[in-house]
């Protein structure tokens, strides 16, 4: 597995949302951006949209559609260690 640095913005909220989650429990959309708010971080639907695109993109995390609605996700984040030791290192 690749993973692609992220830039500062997505790391503030990866950070908020490690602090909450762990990389152990999945959580939903929702929850993420009621922990993003809860860290007074900048929060709308298109910036969190962008935000989970980042993160998939990145390999930073898994992401699972609901089995029985499409249109709803899971979240798991990707370890941090684990990240940092499957780091593409290219400049």
């Amino acid at each position: 597995m690749t993973i692609k640095s992220i830039p500062n913005w997505v790391m503030l909220r990866y950070s908020a949302l490690f602090r909450e989650f762990r990389s152990s429990k999945t959580f939903s959309r929702k929850e993420a951006q009621e922990v993003i708010k809860k860290y007074q971080l900048k929060d709308d639907e298109k910036l969190t949209n962008t935000f989970f695109s980042e993160l998939h993109k990145r390999g930073w995390v898994e992401v699972k559609q609901d089995k029985e609605d499409k249109r709803k996700k899971s979240f798991k984040l990707v370890n941090p260690e684990k990240a940092i030791l499957n780091l593409e290192l290219t400049e």
